[in-house]
C-alpha cells in the first residue's frame, strides 16, 4: 500500500474523531472498512476489535463487520465465532442481528439468515414499530427489517405469514399515497441525476461547467439539503440516479451526442433507471448512504443537522 494513501486514511480518521467525538465507534468502523478496501486487513481488524471491546450497539455492529472481513479472508471458523459470541451477548438493539442476517443472506446461508432476521424483528422497539403506521412507514427501519425477513422466506419457498403480508400492505399504502398527489402539486416521482462522492472531483475536472465544485462534501451536502426541501414540499418519491464520467462518456460516444448537453444526460438517466441502477431516497437509517460513502445513512447524510459546505 502506498504511504500517501495510508497517511490520508490516518489523517481523515484523526480529523473525524476530533470533529465528531460522540460518533467515535462508527468512525472507527468506517475507517476499518477503508483499511479493508486498501488491503490492510490487520489494521482493519485492530480497529474493529477496539469497537467490540467498547461494547454497545456499535460493538455488536463491529462484530458483524469483523465476521464479514474474516469470511472474506477465508477464516470461516473465526468469522462464525464472532457471530456465535454476538448471539450469546444478546444485544438489545435490532441492528446487529439485522446486519448479521444480511451478511448470511449474501453468503447464501438462508436458513441461518432467517433465524437472525427473526431475532432482529423481536428486538424492534415500540417506537420503530409504531412508525410503520405513519405516512412514510414503508420507508422506515422496521419495515426494512421485515422486508428482509420476507425476502429470505420467499427465497426458501415459504408461504407468506402475517408479517410478510404486513410488508405488502405498507407497500400498497406507499402507492396509494403516490396516487393521492394531485398533478398540480408535485410530480409523482422526482428523478435526480447525481455524481457519487468518489466521482465528483473527476467530473469537475472533465466538465467544470456541469460540476462547479470539486469539494465532495459540499456537493453531497447540497444535494441532501435539496432532497429534504423536495420532500417537505410533498414529493411522493425521490429516486437517485448515480452517474459516472465513464458511463456518460460511453453513452455519448454510443449515441453520438454531446455529454455536456442536458438532453444527453436525461437520456442517460433513463437508461440507468431501466438498467436497475437507481437508488431510493432516503435510505433506511441503517443502510449504506446514497452518496457512495461506506457509512450508514444515519451516520452520513442522514444526520439531523447535516452540514452544507
Amino acid at each position: 500500500m502506498k504511504t500517501g494513501k495510508a497517511a490520508d486514511i490516518t489523517a481523515r480518521l484523526e480529523a473525524d474523531l476530533a470533529r465528531y467525538p460522540e460518533e467515535r465507534a462508527q468512525i472507527l468502523i468506517e475507517a476499518a472498512e477503508e483499511w479493508r478496501e486498501a488491503g490492510e486487513h490487520d489494521r482493519a481488524i485492530a480497529l474493529l476489535d477496539q469497537v467490540v471491546a467498547e461494547g454497545g450497539e456499535e460493538g455488536g455492529e463491529a462484530r458483524v463487520a469483523l465476521a464479514d472481513l474474516l469470511f472474506g479472508l477465508d477464516r470461516v471458523e473465526e468469522a462464525r465465532a464472532q457471530l456465535d459470541t454476538l448471539r450469546r451477548e444478546r444485544p438489545p438493539s435490532a441492528s446487529p442481528y439485522h446486519l448479521a442476517a444480511e451478511l448470511l443472506e449474501e453468503r447464501g446461508a438462508l436458513d441461518e439468515s432467517l433465524t437472525w432476521f427473526t431475532m432482529a424483528v423481536s428486538r424492534l422497539t415500540e417506537e420503530e414499530l409504531a412508525q410503520r403506521d405513519g405516512e412514510f412507514g414503508f420507508a422506515g427501519y422496521a419495515n426494512n427489517v421485515l422486508a428482509g425477513r420476507r425476502r429470505v422466506r420467499q427465497a426458501l419457498a415459504m408461504p407468506p405469514d402475517e408479517l410478510d403480508e404486513s410488508v405488502e400492505s405498507l407497500a400498497d399504502r406507499a402507492e396509494d399515497f403516490t396516487r393521492a398527489l394531485t398533478p398540480r402539486a408535485v410530480p409523482q416521482e422526482v428523478r435526480v441525476l447525481f455524481w457519487p462522492r468518489d466521482e465528483i472531483a473527476h467530473a469537475h475536472t472533465t466538465w467544470p461547467q456541469l460540476v462547479q465544485h470539486s469539494d465532495a462534501d459540499r456537493v453531497v451536502a447540497e444535494r441532501e439539503a435539496a432532497n429534504r426541501e423536495l420532500s417537505e414540499t410533498g414529493a411522493a418519491r425521490i429516486t437517485m440516479v448515480p452517474l459516472t464520467t465513464a458511463k456518460l462518456l460511453e453513452f455519448a460516444a454510443r449515441t453520438g451526442e454531446d455529454p455536456a448537453d442536458e438532453d444527453t444526460r436525461l437520456a442517460c438517466l433513463n437508461e440507468i433507471v431501466e438498467e436497475g441502477g437507481a437508488v431510493a431516497w432516503p435510505p433506511a437509517r441503517n443502510e449504506r448512504c446514497w452518496c457512495g460513502s461506506t457509512s450508514k445513512y444515519k451516520k452520513c447524510c442522514g444526520r439531523p443537522n447535516h452540514p452544507v459546505g
